[in-house]
């Protein structure tokens, strides 16, 4: 029973995209349907679920310390926006339980949400994944000229910066909410009256709209990739500099209090030899919580790295398929690609709380002195 109902809908599915997909498709609707159960009912509505609780916990954290730094500003944006992205896709996948109280309340609701959540998930990696770019940036800035950093980038001016990236960003896609028109009709293979949606006058009259969407798309996810990519080989080169800079000092003071006993001229030397080398590396100093920032932030950094790759590169195919999109030639191939690509997105949108808790120590004991893992364990 359950299986010809779920043909008809499939069925049902050609019939209100008459005209808008042709020809055949690469992904047959049961390949759709394995990689709609798997992928997203189950692995993508248990991330989310998880990433709702992970974002949460690190926006009442950073609330608590009190966003005394620019680091806690940016990294709360980004978590409010990841937060926002897990919350649309646990609402979107709801679908899954629907369908055990009545398909076609679960084909409504699921056409309901894509037209909706789909975007605002989309568009929230899209803000994310520029906010991760400016993080990288901050961070590099960081170790090249550490002290001016801290006097150029105030907490005010890092909230600045976050917000005019949130509204910019979004603000370019927010128009591809209104391309799809919603409404009832009444379905024979339900029996029921089900909500469709179909592209509206507006995307018909304005073609270039989906051409812009795509290079848009495209473009700022990847420029924000080959940002972070740039920066992430600058920091780690700094650091790599800086560890050698302090392992060479740390050899002149124990070589200088060897020699001590050899006479005075040869202490004066290695010391003008100590002060030469601190003179030429005096940009990488950085104090020890500034590198333990930098190395965690890192992390967050090359997580964001991987998750770009995929959807540059499914973005890519985007811009230059044309029917390589919802309601088109290959849109279940096009579905099963945007399952896996979400897969990635809501991963990376729900680990910063693992990586905060185990590599920032002021994180990990306001975490625990919050919700009481101290008292906890001190009873046991």
């Amino acid at each position: 029973m359950n299986e010809s109902n779920h043909s008809c809908r499939f069925t049902h599915c050609d019939v209100v995209v008459s005209g808008l997909v042709t020809g055949s498709d690469v992904a047959s609707d049961y390949e759709k349907r394995i990689s709609q159960i798997i992928l997203d009912f189950v692995v993508n509505f248990s991330v989310c679920f998880f990433g709702i609780f992970s974002n949460s916990v690190v926006i009442i954290v950073f609330a608590k310390q009190g966003f005394k730094d620019s680091t806690a500003i940016s990294m709360t944006t980004v978590s409010l926006w990841d937060l926002v992205k897990c919350v649309a896709g646990f609402i979107q996948r709801l679908e899954g339980p629907l369908e055990l109280v009545s398909l076609a309340l679960a084909y409504s609701y699921t056409n309901i949400s894509l037209v909706v959540c789909n975007y605002l998930v989309s568009f929230s990696c899209y803000v994310t994944s520029v906010l991760a770019a400016y993080v990288a940036v901050e961070r590099c800035l960081c170790v090249i000229i550490p002290l001016k950093v801290k006097w150029l980038l105030t907490p005010k001016v890092a909230l600045g910066i976050c917000v005019t990236i949130s509204v910019v960003v979004f603000g370019c896609f927010v128009i591809i909410f209104g391309i799809y028109d919603v409404f009832l009709t009444f379905d024979p293979h339900f029996n029921a009256t089900v909500a469709i949606f179909k592209y509206n006058s507006f995307s018909n009259n304005n073609k270039a709209l989906f051409g812009y969407y795509n290079m848009s798309g495209t473009l700022w996810p990847m420029v924000s990739l080959v940002v972070i990519v740039i920066s992430t080989v600058i920091i780690s080169y700094k650091l790599k500099k800086a560890a050698e800079f302090r392992y060479r000092t740390k050899t002149l003071r124990k070589d200088s209090m060897e020699m001590k006993s050899s006479g005075n001229n040869q202490m004066v030397k290695d010391k003008s030899d100590s002060q030469g080398m601190e003179k030429s590396d005096k940009t990488q100093r950085i104090s020890k919580r500034d590198q333990q920032v930098i190395k965690m932030l890192l992390v967050v950094i090359v997580i964001y790295m991987v998750n770009l790759f995929p959807r540059v590169g499914h973005y890519l195919t985007k811009f230059i398929v044309f029917d390589y999109y919802y309601l088109r030639r290959y849109n279940n191939l096009f579905s099963i690609m945007a399952y896996a690509i979400f897969v990635f997105d809501y991963v990376n949108g729900s680990v910063n709380v693992i990586i905060f808790y185990f590599m920032s120590t002021s994180f990990r004991e306001t975490t625990r002195n919050l919700f009481g893992c101290r008292a906890a364990v001190s009873n046991i």
